[in-house]
């Protein structure tokens, strides 16, 4: 074969393999397309899974849209939330409003073995359908922890809330036992607490030995026209910080800073103008209190130390029967220790008011208007004060003239009075309500019933730890006014 016949033979040859081959490769592309299109995992089925999968998405879409629209159709049909209450001082059911509390004073709550500090919101602070009254301490106090410290200085005051009374028993009548008072604690509107009823200040119909006809508003809780919504009370007769010394000559000053504390000696051997102005001095600038303009301290009226003794004589409330008497010969407030002394307190308990039945009696600010030299002589401070701070009573004549029975009778409120003057009758007192003489034993529980006369124009109450059963929170006897080892006070703090 030549060598043309061989080179058409070769390029024939090639030909042919590359044709092979490139079906071969034909046939290999084909195949790899055909998986990659239809095979698993291939370009429809990841298309149909797509699909799929985008169909899923959109229902899961719409059902999330449902289930939002559904839960803001319900939103809208619910009442709305209301916003938090803000922090308002607690009222117990049984009380028209709660107690009113000035700068320098901090709520405390009795724990079964300590006062602790706690917050005017606290449900646990009172409850006086519980018999459980709200205390406080004044500034100058030392807690540990919050425990307060009594080993230091503190003064403690109650809280006395307003209301209106009605004697239903032994009206103006004596006797071993006591009459029943009902006691309906209202606002400074005179409404109870549920607002359907006013309660009147007009002095009502009485019958002797008998009741009241209806309620009056307590005349303590008019503060020199100023309706009160209650008052704090010294807890404990009033002592000093500074310690006595059981004389006339360092005690009876106005130097002294006035402490209301358990367990230690009564501030006495001090006259009644000295004891005015020593209470009044207790907001003064700078005071160890913490007390400003907004409170008023100042010496206890006849008419206050009533509406502290006619709530412990409630049964729902208070004690609802005869104060034991403090016969500690010491002077010690409270019995000397008050914690275990419950039975001397107002409301049988811990939280109650203290010293009102014994220890050292009690100048009250309160006297019979007879000129006589004694009431400028040991109480121009009083005598010369604003008529908001003291109680003045009728007198049947002057310079020395008067007498127990006449002064006493002229001390009977009337029917229809509305309101309480130096020449008028008195009532929420615990004097002609809850006695029928004026000289004498012859108070509720029989305790003293001697009404101021000539020498001694001044009233004092309680009884001190000698006077056996004649003491008593309806006690109520006359003095001079000067300084004596027998003679303490309470301060009251009413805060407008």
């Amino acid at each position: 074969m030549n060598t043309l016949e061989n080179k058409n033979l070769n390029e024939r040859g090639i030909t042919l393999i590359a044709l092979v081959i490139t079906v071969v490769i034909l046939i290999i592309l084909a195949t790899v397309s055909i998986n990659v299109v239809l095979g698993e995992g291939g370009l429809i089925q990841r298309a149909q899974e797509a699909k799929d999968l985008t169909e899923q998405a959109a229902a899961d879409e719409a059902e999330s849209l449902n289930s939002l629209l559904a839960q803001y159709t319900n939103i809208m049909a619910e009442e709305p939330t209301p916003p938090p209450e803000p922090d308002v001082p607690y009222v117990d059911e049984s009380i028209a409003v709660a107690p009113e509390i000035s700068e320098g004073m901090t709520p405390v709550k009795w724990n079964g073995s300590n006062w602790v500090q706690t917050e005017a919101t606290d449900s646990e602070w009172y409850n006086y359908g519980e018999k459980k009254w709200a205390n406080v301490v004044l500034g100058g106090a030392t807690f540990n922890d919050g425990v307060l410290d009594e080993s230091k200085t503190y003064s403690m005051l109650v809280w006395i809330p307003r209301y209106a009374y009605k004697i239903n028993s032994q009206y103006h009548a004596n006797g071993s036992s006591a009459g029943e008072i009902d006691i309906v604690f209202i606002d400074t509107a005179n409404k109870g607490k549920d607002g359907s009823k006013t309660y009147s200040t007009t002095y009502p119909s009485a019958t002797t030995g008998g009741a009241m006809s209806d309620y009056v508003v307590h005349p303590a809780f008019d503060y020199g026209g100023t309706p009160l919504a209650g008052f704090w009370v010294g807890k404990f007769e009033s002592s000093s910080q500074e310690g006595n010394s059981n004389s006339s000559s360092g005690d009876n000053v106005t130097t002294k800073t006035v402490q209301i504390k358990g367990d230690v000696s009564s501030w006495r051997y001090i006259e009644v103008s000295n004891i005015f102005d020593v209470c009044i001095a207790m907001n003064d600038s700078g005071n160890p209190y913490g007390l400003t303009e907004a409170s008023d301290p100042h010496m206890m009226k006849n008419s206050e130390w009533g509406a502290v003794a006619y709530l412990s004589q409630n049964a729902t409330y208070g004690k609802g029967s005869e104060v034991e008497r403090n016969g500690n010969s010491s002077y010690l407030t409270g019995g000397g220790d008050y914690k275990t002394n419950t039975a001397q307190s107002t409301t049988n308990n811990v939280t109650g008011v203290y010293d009102m039945s014994g220890g050292a009696y009690e100048y009250v600010a309160a006297y019979v208007n007879n000129g006589h030299s004694n009431l400028t002589t040991y109480g121009s401070s009083l005598i010369n004060a604003d008529p908001k701070y003291k109680d003045v009573y009728r007198a049947s004549a002057t310079n020395g003239k008067d007498n127990y029975s006449t002064n006493y009778s002229y001390s009977q409120p009337t029917t229809g009075q509305t309101e309480i003057t130096a020449t008028s009758g008195h009532y929420g007192d615990a004097v002609w309500e809850t006695s029928n003489s004026g000289t004498g034993s012859n108070s509720w529980y029989v305790d003293y019933s001697y009404f101021p006369r000539t020498v001694t124009p001044f009233f004092i109450r309680g009884g001190n730890y000698g006077n056996d059963a004649y003491a008593g929170v309806f006690c109520f006897y006359r003095n001079f006014g000067y300084n004596d080892s027998y003679g303490s006070f309470r301060v009251v703090v009413p805060v407008l």
